[in-house]
C-alpha cells in the first residue's frame, strides 16, 4: 500500500487505529476478510453463526479442510492471524438479529456486510443509525450482486433502497448457487470502500447503488437517494418494548442450531467445561468448548454464550441443551 503514490505512513497508521465489523464469514465475508488482513486494518471483528462444512470451501476461501465442523468466527481468526499478526481479530459467534445487533456493533468504525439475511440486514442498518456508523452494504446470489454504502446522516438508510423486501426462500445460495468468482468482485469494491470511509476520503457508493453481473461481465450505477417517508431514518417511531434476554434460535444451512441470548455474555469457559466433563466429553479449544453428548449430538459453546447445537431435530432440544449448559444468565 505505501508504494502507492496516494497512500501514506498516516494512511497507513489511520488503518492500524480502524475497527471493521465483517458480518459474515462466508462467500461474501471470506475474500473481504483476506482484504482487509493483508491491508492491515488494525482490529477485525468477524460475526458468523455458523460452523464449517466441507461444501462451504469452494467459495469460502478462508477455511480449509481441517476447519470442518469448527465456529466459522472462530476458524477464520485463527487462520488469518497466520497471514497478519499484527491485525487483533474479535470472533463473535452469534446469530445477529434486533436484541443484540447494538452490542455486537458497539466501538466499530465501520460495517460490512456478508449476510444473507434481509432480517439479519434490518437489524444491522437499525444499529447503524443509532450507532451512527457506516454501513457498506451487499448481497449477491447466483451471478448477480448489488452495493452501496450507507452514512447515516448523509445517505439513505437498507429500508430506503429495499423497502419491505422478503427473503425467498427460493432465491438462495443453497438452491440456485452464487458464482466464486462475483464473490470476489463483491468483496473488493467492499473493502474498497471500507479504504475510503476509513481514510475519509469520500465511498464512491454513497448515494449510489452498484449491480455487478458476471455472466456477461457488466457493471451498472443507480441513483439512490433517503426516503423521506422512511419509517426508519426519516419518521420517527415508537419505540418497541425489548424483551429482555429472550433466547433466539436459528436454523443453519448446516442443519445445526444455534441459540443466541438476549446480550452478550461472558462465559467462564473453563468452569463450564468443569461442571461438564462429569457427564460429558468435553474438549477444550483455544476461544471455545465442544461438549459430545452421546455419538450423535455435538455441541459447540462460545464465550459470548452462544451453542451450536448439532445432532438434534427440534428448536426445543437445541434449547433444553441451552439451559442444560449454560444455565439461566442474567
Amino acid at each position: 500500500m505505501l508504494a502507492l503514490r496516494d497512500f501514506s505512513e498516516d494512511d497507513m497508521e489511520t488503518l492500524m487505529n480502524t475497527t471493521v465489523a465483517i458480518l459474515g464469514a462466508g462467500g461474501l465475508g471470506s475474500p473481504a476478510l483476506r482484504l482487509l488482513t493483508a491491508i492491515g486494518f488494525g482490529r477485525i471483528r468477524i460475526v458468523d453463526r455458523d460452523i464449517v462444512e466441507l461444501s462451504n470451501i469452494q467459495r469460502q476461501t478462508v477455511f480449509n479442510t481441517q476447519d470442518i465442523g469448527k465456529p466459522k468466527a472462530e476458524a477464520a481468526a485463527d487462520n488469518l492471524e497466520l497471514m497478519n499478526p499484527e491485525v487483533q481479530f474479535d470472533p463473535i459467534c452469534v446469530s445477529i438479529d434486533d436484541e443484540n445487533a447494538v452490542d455486537v456493533l458497539k466501538q466499530v468504525d465501520i460495517i460490512v456486510d456478508g449476510l444473507d439475511s434481509f432480517k439479519a440486514r434490518r437489524a444491522v442498518n437499525k444499529a447503524s443509525l443509532t450507532l451512527k456508523i457506516p454501513y457498506v452494504f451487499a448481497g449477491a446470489v447466483e451471478y448477480y450482486a448489488n452495493l452501496t454504502t450507507f452514512i447515516p446522516g448523509k445517505t439513505g438508510c437498507l429500508q430506503c433502497v429495499m423497502g419491505d423486501a422478503q427473503d425467498n426462500p427460493e432465491n438462495t445460495c443453497a438452491n440456485v448457487g452464487v458464482s466464486p468468482t462475483l464473490l470476489s468482485f463483491a468483496a473488493s469494491v467492499e473493502v474498497n470502500e471500507a479504504l475510503k470511509l476509513a481514510l475519509n476520503r469520500g465511498p464512491d457508493l454513497a448515494n449510489r447503488l452498484m449491480t455487478i453481473d458476471t455472466s456477461n461481465l457488466s457493471f451498472d450505477f443507480f441513483d439512490i437517494g433517503k426516503a423521506a417517508d422512511c419509517l426508519v431514518c426519516s419518521q420517527p417511531q415508537m419505540k418497541q418494548e425489548k424483551k429482555e434476554n429472550e433466547l433466539s434460535v436459528t436454523r443453519l444451512c448446516s442443519q445445526s442450531y444455534n441459540i443466541s441470548p438476549g446480550k452478550i455474555l461472558k462465559l467462564d469457559l473453563e468452569a463450564v467445561a468443569n461442571n461438564l466433563e462429569a457427564s460429558y466429553d468435553v474438549e477444550r479449544r483455544k476461544r471455545f468448548l465442544i461438549v459430545n453428548i452421546g455419538h450423535e449430538i455435538r455441541v459447540t459453546v462460545m464465550p459470548a454464550g452462544n451453542l451450536i447445537v448439532k445432532g438434534v431435530n427440534s428448536a426445543e432440544a437445541a434449547t433444553k441443551l441451552f439451559h442444560e449448559i449454560v444455565g439461566d444468565e442474567d
